[in-house]
Protein backbone atom coordinates (compact mmCIF):
# COMPACT_ATOMS: atom_id res chain seq x y z
CA UNK A 1 0.00 0.00 0.00
CA UNK A 2 1.35 3.41 -0.81
CA UNK A 3 1.36 5.51 2.29
CA UNK A 4 3.12 6.59 3.19
CA UNK A 5 14.48 17.36 12.73
CA UNK A 6 15.33 20.02 13.19
CA UNK A 7 14.22 23.56 13.16
CA UNK A 8 13.73 26.69 15.52
CA UNK A 9 10.28 27.07 17.32
CA UNK A 10 8.13 30.17 15.97
CA UNK A 11 6.21 31.71 18.45
CA UNK A 12 2.65 33.07 17.60
CA UNK A 13 2.53 36.02 19.23
CA UNK A 14 6.00 37.09 17.61
CA UNK A 15 6.59 40.33 15.87
CA UNK A 16 5.63 41.02 12.08
CA UNK A 17 8.52 39.72 9.93
CA UNK A 18 10.66 43.06 8.56
CA UNK A 19 8.93 43.66 4.92
CA UNK A 20 12.48 42.63 3.12
CA UNK A 21 12.20 39.14 4.71
CA UNK A 22 9.09 38.21 3.34
CA UNK A 23 10.01 38.37 -0.29
CA UNK A 24 13.26 36.66 0.51
CA UNK A 25 12.10 33.85 2.86
CA UNK A 26 8.40 33.05 3.12
CA UNK A 27 8.61 30.42 5.44
CA UNK A 28 8.65 32.85 8.46
CA UNK A 29 5.30 34.66 7.49
CA UNK A 30 3.82 31.32 6.62
CA UNK A 31 4.30 30.13 10.00
CA UNK A 32 3.39 33.49 11.73
CA UNK A 33 0.20 33.06 10.02
CA UNK A 34 -0.37 29.20 11.19
CA UNK A 35 0.33 30.63 14.75
CA UNK A 36 -2.14 33.13 14.44
CA UNK A 37 -4.59 30.91 13.04
CA UNK A 38 -4.20 28.30 15.85
CA UNK A 39 -3.02 29.46 18.70
CA UNK A 40 0.31 27.67 19.57
CA UNK A 41 3.61 27.03 18.43
CA UNK A 42 4.97 25.17 15.03
CA UNK A 43 8.24 24.54 13.93
CA UNK A 44 9.96 24.38 10.41
CA UNK A 45 10.72 21.02 9.64
CA UNK A 46 11.21 20.82 5.65
CA UNK A 47 10.61 22.59 2.32
CA UNK A 48 7.87 20.97 0.03
CA UNK A 49 8.23 22.45 -2.90
CA UNK A 50 9.79 25.36 -2.49
CA UNK A 51 9.34 29.00 -3.32
CA UNK A 52 9.84 32.48 -1.17
CA UNK A 53 6.81 34.12 -2.06
CA UNK A 54 8.67 36.41 -4.78
CA UNK A 55 6.52 34.64 -6.85
CA UNK A 56 2.90 34.02 -4.42
CA UNK A 57 3.90 30.70 -3.71
CA UNK A 58 5.57 28.74 -0.86
CA UNK A 59 5.08 25.25 0.16
CA UNK A 60 6.39 24.06 3.41
CA UNK A 61 6.07 20.99 6.12
CA UNK A 62 5.95 22.16 9.96
CA UNK A 63 5.74 20.80 13.20
CA UNK A 64 2.94 21.87 15.15
CA UNK A 65 3.20 21.71 19.29
CA UNK A 66 -0.33 20.05 19.61
CA UNK A 67 0.67 16.79 16.90
CA UNK A 68 4.68 15.65 18.42
CA UNK A 69 6.12 13.35 15.08
CA UNK A 70 3.39 14.92 12.56
CA UNK A 71 4.01 16.70 9.39
CA UNK A 72 1.95 19.85 8.73
CA UNK A 73 1.24 20.97 5.42
CA UNK A 74 1.28 24.44 4.71
CA UNK A 75 0.93 26.24 1.47
CA UNK A 76 0.64 30.27 0.24
CA UNK A 77 -0.39 30.28 -3.05
CA UNK A 78 -3.20 31.06 -4.91
CA UNK A 79 -6.63 28.93 -5.08
CA UNK A 80 -9.45 29.88 -6.46
CA UNK A 81 -8.32 33.04 -8.03
CA UNK A 82 -6.39 34.41 -4.78
CA UNK A 83 -3.66 34.38 -2.72
CA UNK A 84 -4.09 32.52 0.49
CA UNK A 85 -2.66 30.88 3.11
CA UNK A 86 -3.89 26.88 2.93
CA UNK A 87 -3.00 23.67 5.43
CA UNK A 88 -3.87 20.66 6.34
CA UNK A 89 -3.64 20.96 10.34
CA UNK A 90 -7.22 20.06 10.94
CA UNK A 91 -7.05 16.82 9.17
CA UNK A 92 -4.82 16.39 11.93
CA UNK A 93 -7.15 17.82 14.94
CA UNK A 94 -9.99 15.51 13.74
CA UNK A 95 -7.77 12.15 13.21
CA UNK A 96 -9.21 10.52 16.10
CA UNK A 97 -12.66 11.42 15.56
CA UNK A 98 -12.32 10.32 12.22
CA UNK A 99 -10.55 7.18 12.80
CA UNK A 100 -12.98 6.24 14.85
CA UNK A 101 -15.93 6.92 12.77
CA UNK A 102 -14.09 5.18 9.58
CA UNK A 103 -14.08 1.79 12.40
CA UNK A 104 -17.60 1.63 13.65
CA UNK A 105 -18.55 2.10 9.51
CA UNK A 106 -16.10 -1.12 9.12
CA UNK A 107 -17.27 -2.40 11.86
CA UNK A 108 -20.94 -2.30 10.42
CA UNK A 109 -20.02 -4.88 7.95
CA UNK A 110 -16.86 -7.08 9.55
CA UNK A 111 -17.43 -7.08 13.06
CA UNK A 112 -14.14 -7.14 14.59
CA UNK A 113 -11.40 -5.43 12.87
CA UNK A 114 -9.43 -2.50 13.18
CA UNK A 115 -9.35 0.63 10.54
CA UNK A 116 -6.60 3.51 10.62
CA UNK A 117 -7.46 7.01 9.35
CA UNK A 118 -4.28 9.08 7.74
CA UNK A 119 -4.12 12.64 5.99
CA UNK A 120 -2.98 12.66 2.64
CA UNK A 121 -0.08 14.65 3.65
CA UNK A 122 0.21 16.85 0.59
CA UNK A 123 -3.34 18.00 0.38
CA UNK A 124 -4.61 21.53 2.03
CA UNK A 125 -8.01 21.35 4.04
CA UNK A 126 -10.88 24.13 2.97
CA UNK A 127 -11.26 27.05 5.13
CA UNK A 128 -14.98 26.12 5.37
CA UNK A 129 -13.25 23.21 7.88
CA UNK A 130 -12.75 24.16 11.85
CA UNK A 131 -12.83 23.03 14.89
CA UNK A 132 -16.62 23.12 15.39
CA UNK A 133 -17.19 20.65 11.61
CA UNK A 134 -18.58 17.52 11.94
CA UNK A 135 -16.26 14.90 10.81
CA UNK A 136 -18.01 14.21 8.60
CA UNK A 137 -17.44 17.17 6.90
CA UNK A 138 -13.91 16.59 7.00
CA UNK A 139 -13.97 13.14 5.32
CA UNK A 140 -16.82 14.35 2.36
CA UNK A 141 -13.79 17.33 1.87
CA UNK A 142 -10.74 15.93 1.62
CA UNK A 143 -9.07 12.38 0.32
CA UNK A 144 -7.61 10.56 3.55
CA UNK A 145 -5.95 7.24 3.84
CA UNK A 146 -8.65 4.68 4.67
CA UNK A 147 -7.20 0.99 6.15
CA UNK A 148 -9.10 -2.13 7.40
CA UNK A 149 -7.14 -4.48 8.99
CA UNK A 150 -9.30 -7.72 10.02
CA UNK A 151 -7.85 -10.46 12.16
CA UNK A 152 -7.58 -14.44 11.76
CA UNK A 153 -11.35 -16.27 11.22
CA UNK A 154 -12.42 -14.57 8.50
CA UNK A 155 -14.18 -16.24 5.78
CA UNK A 156 -12.19 -15.61 2.79
CA UNK A 157 -14.71 -17.02 0.40
CA UNK A 158 -16.44 -13.70 1.61
CA UNK A 159 -13.95 -11.50 0.93
CA UNK A 160 -15.47 -9.66 -2.52
CA UNK A 161 -18.81 -9.11 -1.27
CA UNK A 162 -17.96 -7.40 2.19
CA UNK A 163 -15.76 -5.14 0.24
CA UNK A 164 -18.82 -4.24 -1.41
CA UNK A 165 -20.60 -4.09 1.11
CA UNK A 166 -18.29 -1.68 2.47
CA UNK A 167 -17.39 0.14 -0.63
CA UNK A 168 -21.28 0.28 -0.81
CA UNK A 169 -21.38 2.46 2.53
CA UNK A 170 -18.42 4.84 1.66
CA UNK A 171 -20.43 5.62 -1.60
CA UNK A 172 -23.01 6.67 0.83
CA UNK A 173 -21.10 9.06 2.79
CA UNK A 174 -19.47 10.14 -0.05
CA UNK A 175 -15.98 9.49 1.42
CA UNK A 176 -13.71 9.72 -1.18
CA UNK A 177 -10.18 7.86 0.24
CA UNK A 178 -7.45 5.90 -0.83
CA UNK A 179 -8.34 2.75 0.78
CA UNK A 180 -7.08 -0.62 1.68
CA UNK A 181 -7.90 -3.74 3.27
CA UNK A 182 -5.33 -6.91 4.58
CA UNK A 183 -6.33 -10.10 6.01
CA UNK A 184 -4.19 -11.35 8.76
CA UNK A 185 -3.32 -14.78 10.07
CA UNK A 186 -2.01 -13.32 13.29
CA UNK A 187 -3.58 -11.96 16.13
CA UNK A 188 -0.75 -10.89 18.09
CA UNK A 189 0.13 -8.95 15.11
CA UNK A 190 -2.85 -7.49 14.55
CA UNK A 191 -3.39 -6.59 18.60
CA UNK A 192 0.04 -4.68 18.46
CA UNK A 193 -0.49 -3.06 15.52
CA UNK A 194 -0.47 0.86 15.74
CA UNK A 195 -1.65 2.01 12.10
CA UNK A 196 -1.34 0.01 8.88
CA UNK A 197 1.80 1.45 7.75
CA UNK A 198 5.04 -1.14 7.01
CA UNK A 199 2.80 -4.22 7.92
CA UNK A 200 5.14 -7.85 7.89
CA UNK A 201 3.56 -9.03 4.28
CA UNK A 202 4.44 -12.66 5.92
CA UNK A 203 1.46 -12.46 8.02
CA UNK A 204 -1.42 -11.20 5.03
CA UNK A 205 -3.58 -13.40 3.76
CA UNK A 206 -4.92 -11.46 1.43
CA UNK A 207 -5.04 -7.84 0.62
CA UNK A 208 -6.35 -5.06 -1.51
CA UNK A 209 -6.08 -1.84 -3.00
CA UNK A 210 -9.53 -0.09 -4.11
CA UNK A 211 -8.80 3.14 -6.24
CA UNK A 212 -11.99 5.18 -7.14
CA UNK A 213 -12.67 8.47 -8.93
CA UNK A 214 -14.24 11.48 -7.53
CA UNK A 215 -17.44 9.94 -8.86
CA UNK A 216 -16.48 7.05 -7.05
CA UNK A 217 -16.76 4.75 -9.82
CA UNK A 218 -13.89 1.51 -8.99
CA UNK A 219 -10.57 2.18 -10.97
CA UNK A 220 -8.78 -0.43 -9.37
CA UNK A 221 -9.27 -3.23 -7.36
CA UNK A 222 -6.41 -5.22 -6.99
CA UNK A 223 -6.56 -8.88 -4.54
CA UNK A 224 -2.26 -9.34 -3.18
Amino acid sequence: MSLFLSGCAVDPGAAAVPEGAAGSDGKSALIRSLGEKYGEKFTFLENAGGGTMMGEHCAIFVGAESFPGDRIYAVHGVFDGKVQDRDNYMAYYFREKASSYLTELAKEVYGECRAFYEPDEEAVIPDSIGKNSDVRELLRSTKPYYSVILPTGQDMDEKDKKLDELFDKIKREEINCYFYIAYLDSNELYNELGSARGIDRAHIIADCDLGMDENFNIVERQWG
